[in-house]
């Protein structure tokens, strides 16, 4: 469960993508739960729009690959909310294999929705927030977006991809008053990372809770992260507690990088 500071995001207006499940599911609940009102993206149609109506707030369902679908969705959500002050670009796939022998395909997929998913949020929403003089452009990247890993190497491109946005855009902004910032999870309590756990055991011809063991084996902190962990990190860059955090890439690992 995410530390509550009451009200930090009171008044604001916010769109959070990949939020039927994990980390984005987890950051609109604590969005709303410090003020914002927030409106739920996701691919996955009916996913998202149970999610937002377990949490009370509505749904605007688009892929964020798809760059006419991402500007309609963020001018409708814009739309529904009477305004629009933080974007959280956090929708993304994991496709592993070694990066030689991936389908090509696959590659193309993974930065389509992980790079090119963010860049059209980003575009989209930053436009709007330039014009107006104020916003916060966020994006979920990952560990795998500041160091390589084996049978990961389309996601470590995307994810660092998103890295160099973060950074670029945080310079070309800066000067309009738009802030733009990271956070990069580590092990995450997600399905997403089931996935990849199962994916290492497959290939490795291991049972998934060895490698789940051996994986936490390796955080100082000795436990895997919650989705409200990472949550409780985009509360505060999208808070005014951060009013002069930008460009900046928040480590969420427990240790394990560092």
């Amino acid at each position: 469960m995410g530390v509550t500071a009451a009200g930090l995001l009171a008044g604001r207006h916010a769109l959070v993508t990949g939020a039927a499940r994990g980390i984005g599911l987890a950051t609109a609940r604590r969005f709303l739960e410090e003020g914002a009102n927030v409106v739920l993206c996701d691919a996955l149609a009916a996913d998202v729009e149970a999610a937002a109506a377990e949490l009370g707030a509505v749904a605007v369902p688009f892929d964020v690959a798809d760059e006419h679908a991402v500007e309609a969705g963020v001018a409708e959500a814009e739309r529904l909310l009477g305004g629009l002050d933080v974007l959280v670009a956090n929708a993304g796939i994991l496709r592993q294999g070694p990066l030689l022998d991936q389908p090509l395909a696959e590659v193309r997929e993974t930065l389509d929705v992980n790079l090119l998913g963010v860049l059209n949020c980003f575009r989209a929403a930053g436009s709007r927030f330039r014009d107006r003089g104020a916003g916060v452009l966020l994006a979920t990247a990952s560990q795998a977006g500041l160091h390589g890993y084996p049978g990961l190497g389309a996601y470590c491109a995307s994810k660092f991809g998103v890295i160099a946005l973060v950074e670029t855009l945080a310079k070309e902004l800066g000067p309009y008053g738009v802030r733009v910032n990271a956070v990069a999870p580590g092990l995450i309590e997600t399905a997403m990372h089931r996935a990849h756990m199962a994916g290492i055991a497959e290939r490795a011809g291991r049972d998934a809770e060895d490698v789940r063991r051996r994986l936490v084996a390796g955080v100082p902190l000795g436990r895997p992260g919650e989705p409200a962990e990472v949550a409780d990190a985009f509360v505060y860059l999208a808070s005014g507690l951060a009013s002069y955090v930008s460009g900046a890439t928040i480590h969420i690992e427990g240790g394990e990088c560092t």
